[in-house]
């Protein structure tokens, strides 16, 4: 689903470096993608890739968004046995990702 960030850039920020949780940390990766765009009312696309006229709200990738990913799914991993359902994000990945926002006024 992601072009943005592998699977072994993700394991090398863990610090993982074995294949048994692979598919757990791949849906991590998809994940903070989707919660990047959810929180920024932004649709992300490739650095080299034209935004489509019809997307009103796109932003091409860049490694604020990737670090800020980086840390929500580092938060994730460390933290997948807490129960509860908070819905904030981390304050790095927030403070990352704030400036992108998109918000509608009107």
């Amino acid at each position: 689903m992601n072009q943005f960030l592998t699977l072994e850039q993700a394991k090398l920020h863990l610090k993982i470096d074995h294949d048994d949780e692979d598919s757990d940390i791949q849906a991590l990766i998809d994940a903070s993608f989707i919660a990047f765009e959810e929180s920024t009312n932004r649709q992300l696309f490739p650095e080299l890739m034209e935004i489509p006229a019809d997307v009103k709200h796109g932003i091409h990738i860049n490694m604020a968004i990737i670090q800020g990913a980086k840390l929500l799914i580092g938060h994730w991993y460390q933290n997948r046995e807490t129960t509860g359902n908070s819905q904030n994000l981390p304050f790095a990945t927030e403070w990352l990702w704030r400036r992108h926002r998109f918000i509608n006024v009107g």
